[in-house]
């Protein structure tokens, strides 16, 4: 298995362990397992010459957000797959990439105080070369565009944060039915997109286990070994195959993972969010679903789509905040079914990266197997585990 693809894999893991919202939670592990924590890109790649200084731990999340926005794989500017030959500049279309990039680092730097205004996608928006001409013909003109400023309320008044959360609570099976589930233990299957540009879906069976307030572990067996992640209450940590443990960094990942590791998240989400609001109605998957934005404290806004009919949760999207651009993360819910407790839980969870316009496969799917509630864990479980030894130098 490559370095960059070990990552995603990692990667993809952590996603299912804290809802979608840290897709590069074990960048912190390089190809020899040893921990990227503190370390800038150039430390820990070759051939680094725009992003000197850009933390290592957020490299390869930046550049499949590049492939997203630009719509194209790693070829486009590599010669190849094979992550040996990435720093190889025997590509013209690498040094290319290079100058554009910092381009755009240099737009936000004179123009827009060093904000992250100007990205790839504001001219490529999905294609390799931008548009720079307008097409013909033109879309039809509407009233609804000629006129914003008369823009008709809405028929039927939209529910308060409240009333929506209120019946998502509901749907699930109740307050005081969710409190009473005070362990949980599944057992799920992933596919996880691995080897070259994470074009072959790798299967992976998937061990899941919770203990409230906020005590989790996961441990995925893949043919290539194990890999595993928990919270133990003061840290988020991540294992990979070769058995090296290390702290899911950076500061903001982990508090992250923290927030949502809480068994009992779907009732705590007015202390998530320090603002929440009713942003309209939406389109998710064929149902009509009320669209909420929650913005944490210190963290970027998330976004919630309820059914209008059921009240249950069908999306999440968060982004996460790369050298490049803001990478969008979606994860969908389906098929919520009752526990052994008899409270509902989504047993499927599709995810979907912001490079999944050029890279379909790094889609990864959760299918639930099984939801045991109210299961004695021992405390011993949640414990960090040793780190392995790194294995002797050949």
């Amino acid at each position: 298995m490559n370095s960059p693809m070990r990552s995603t894999l990692v990667s993809l893991r952590m996603i299912a362990a804290v809802g979608g919202l840290v897709f590069a939670a074990a960048l912190s592990l390089s190809a020899q397992g040893q921990s990227m924590e503190g370390k800038t890109a150039e430390q820990a790649y070759k051939n680094i010459k725009v992003l000197k200084g850009t933390p290592a731990d957020q490299l390869n999340l930046g550049m499949h957000l590049v492939e997203g926005e630009l719509g194209v794989d790693c070829t486009y500017c590599h010669i190849d797959h094979d992550p040996t030959h990435f720093p190889l500049d025997d590509n013209p279309k690498k040094e290319t990439a290079r100058k554009m990039m910092q381009m755009v680092i240099d737009i936000n730097k004179n123009t827009f105080e060093g904000k992250q205004v100007v990205t790839c996608y504001t001219c490529h928006q999905g294609h390799p070369k931008p548009t720079n001409t307008v097409v013909l013909p033109l879309p039809p003109a509407t009233d609804a565009f000629i006129h914003l400023e008369e823009e008709k309320p809405m028929e039927t008044p939209l529910p308060s944060v409240d009333q929506i959360l209120a019946k998502y609570v509901q749907a699930l099976g109740g307050e005081q039915a969710l409190r009473k589930v005070t362990t949980r233990a599944i057992t799920e299957t992933q596919d996880l997109p691995a080897g070259p540009g994470g074009k072959t879906p790798l299967p992976a069976q998937i061990e899941r286990y919770q203990k409230a307030p906020n005590l989790y572990v996961n441990i995925d067996h893949i043919a290539t070994g194990t890999l595993a992640d928990g919270y133990d209450g003061k840290a988020v940590w991540t294992q990979n195959p070769r058995g090296a443990v290390t702290d899911l960094g950076p500061a903001l990942d982990q508090t992250r993972a923290r927030r949502t590791a809480d068994l009992y998240e779907p009732l705590n989400l007015k202390k998530t969010y320090a603002k929440m609001e009713v942003a309209g109605l939406a389109q998710v998957n064929g149902h009509e679903a009320y669209h909420v934005t929650g913005t944490p404290a210190n963290d970027n806004p998330e976004e919630l789509y309820f059914d209008v009919v059921t009240g249950l949760l069908l999306r999440k999207i968060t982004v996460i905040t790369t050298m490049l651009g803001d990478s969008p993360f979606q994860v969908d819910y389906d098929e919520y079914r009752e526990t052994s407790s008899g409270v509902r839980y989504p047993f499927v969870m599709r995810m979907t990266p912001g490079s999944s316009r050029s890279e379909p496969q790094t889609h990864s799917t959760i299918m639930v197997q099984k939801v045991q509630d109210n299961v004695a864990i021992d405390d011993a479980k949640f414990v960090r585990p040793q780190s392995a030894p790194p294995p002797p130098k050949q």
